[in-house]
């Protein structure tokens, strides 16, 4: 399948999507936007892929939206690109739609952030599970003080429950960049490591979750996003214990009590 903007592959159960439009620090094209909702479906369907791991080629991960689709949707124009690419429906999406889009799939997610994430980037890497970020990379919310305008890409829903709520609003409102160091320090990433180990630890990250069984993951992922906005922990409990009953019934759970139990060996879950 073709991608404009955009390499996919998949190796040893991981996707890699890479934003590849290096002369623009990876910015979002209409034909970026429309093949990366390709790219994230074509994960989502793939019982192969267990972890998905984004990235951007060059020195940057994504710098926010093309300057073209802002002048687009400035005058109430579609974004160029998008309908040839994907079709009418996808050029009616709101543009911050990516972020529903990485944020939806049920496989967990690592951003490796290997330069500058700023405006729809910090979004995007905001949507993700985990980040693996630069130490030298920036990151920050840059359309409050240089357009004038709010954010997107959902990232004001994701990041107070990041960062907090007093933190997510400092940064949305004062458009502050920063570094991989102090991203780290304030939880905002996983961990900060030289540019030229971020995606190494990436993928190390991605194989190890990819390790384990697909299923469980799957389903611990959706709790703990689910429990988000549960206030009762008793309601929490109840779905836990239903999805214990869904893995039990799993060929998966059966080979993990063999080889743990009676083999002494590493398990080899099949996602089934």
């Amino acid at each position: 399948m073709d991608y404009h903007h955009l390499r996919y592959e998949v190796a040893d159960h991981v996707a890699t999507i890479t934003l590849d439009n290096p002369p623009k620090l990876n910015a979002m094209s209409g034909q970026m936007l429309a093949s990366f909702s390709r790219a994230i479906e074509a994960a989502r369907r793939d019982d192969e892929v267990r972890v998905l791991v984004l990235t951007g080629a060059g020195r940057g991960f994504c710098s926010g939206i093309d300057t073209e689709v802002l002048i687009a949707l400035a005058q109430g124009k579609p974004v160029p690109g998008a309908v040839e690419e994907h079709g009418r429906r996808h050029a009616l999406e709101p543009v911050g739609w990516f972020g529903v889009e990485i944020s939806r799939i049920e496989k967990p997610t690592i951003a490796a952030i290997n330069g500058p994430a700023v405006g729809g980037g910090f979004a995007l890497a905001m949507a993700c599970d985990l980040r693996i970020m630069a130490s030298d990379a920036t990151i920050g919310m840059a359309s409050t003080h240089r357009y004038a305008l709010p954010p997107e890409g959902g990232i004001t829903y994701t990041l107070p429950r990041i960062v907090g709520l007093t933190r997510a609003l400092e940064l949305l409102l004062t458009g502050d960049l920063l570094d991989g160091r102090e991203a780290e320090r304030i939880g905002l990433v996983l961990r900060a490591v030289p540019r030229e180990r971020v995606l190494g630890e990436a993928l190390a990250l991605a194989a190890k979750i990819a390790g384990n069984g697909p299923i469980g993951m799957e389903l611990t992922k959706q709790l703990v996003y689910r429990g988000l906005h549960e206030n009762d922990i008793a309601t929490q409990v109840e779905r836990e214990d239903a999805a214990l009953a869904r893995g039990f019934r799993t060929g998966d759970f059966h080979e993990g009590a063999t080889a743990w139990w009676i083999d002494h060996r590493k398990p080899v879950f099949r996602g089934r």
